[in-house]
């Protein structure tokens, strides 16, 4: 072997052993888009930026992650066509049924939450467990798409007169309550937090809570399209490291919202 050549074969394997060859760049943190609705008091929009506890619990996921993530408020119609288009990398709020399932994989619960129904001021009506009878001759209105209709067609199921109103939001149920739109026995099904918020913002008065109809929980919705099941358990590791911390209800207790139980896994 020639001295050049051997000193060229050195040269090459004291750049490999000493970690001495060109540096290889580590590849960039993942880019999330999401986009939710204005929900008072889950999500909205303050001096034009995403707030609220949805969005900081978000925030800190994808900090303890190190993604970068963008949030967008944008009419709900519009950021859940995006989303099933696979414009977005994921979505929030959103319940865990079949039917967001076919879209998104659904994280593990953040916020609880109930839909309740109500009833103007000085109506008797009041929703008994296992009782549904009442409802019958009533008119009930409710936002959607959304689930909130998905329950509604739950609890009338099977019930004759009964009709029932699908509005484009959740204000224009309420207002429509009070005004008697939807008669003298009217109702409206609506997530309790978010009836009250908006009839404390909007004055809206002469309601009242009629009882409860449904139990359940908001968590974030990822794109089946878009991200790849290793990403999404990632993420949704990453929420249950923060719930279990203690991370997840100190965010979310500003906004005087009950936080959901730490999932197992």
């Amino acid at each position: 072997m020639s001295k050049a050549l051997g000193r060229g074969l050195g040269l090459a394997v004291a750049l490999v052993l000493g970690g001495g060859g060109p540096a290889v760049a580590a590849p960039p943190p993942p880019a999330l888009r999401f986009v939710t609705e204005p929900f008072p008091p889950y999500t909205y929009e303050a001096q034009g930026a995403a707030a609220g506890p949805m969005v900081d619990v978000l925030r800190a996921a994808c900090a303890e992650l190190q993604w970068r993530c963008s949030i967008e408020v944008l009419p709900w119609r519009r950021a859940l066509a995006m989303a099933q288009r696979g414009e977005a990398e994921g979505i929030f709020t959103i319940v865990d049924t079949p039917e967001r399932r076919s879209y998104f994989h659904v994280t593990v619960p953040v916020i609880d939450a109930r839909y309740t129904l109500f009833a103007r001021a000085g109506d008797d009506f009041q929703l008994r467990s296992g009782e549904r009878q009442p409802l019958q001759g009533r008119t009930i209105g409710a936002y959607g798409p959304s689930a909130t209709v998905l329950a509604l067609d739950e609890l009338v199921e099977g019930l004759d007169g009964v009709k029932t109103e699908i509005e484009t939001d959740n204000l224009s149920v309420l207002r429509k309550l009070a005004a008697g739109r939807y008669g003298s026995r009217g109702l409206a099904l609506v997530n309790e937090s978010v009836a009250l918020a908006l009839m404390r913002d909007n004055q809206i008065a002469g309601l009242q809570a009629a009882g409860t109809v449904k139990s359940f929980a908001y968590a974030f919705g990822l794109s089946r399209q878009r991200v790849k099941r290793g990403d999404f358990e990632a993420f949704n590791k990453a929420l249950v490291k923060l719930c279990r911390s203690g991370r997840s209800a100190a965010l979310i207790k500003p906004y005087a919202l009950p936080a959901s139980a730490c999932a197992k896994g």
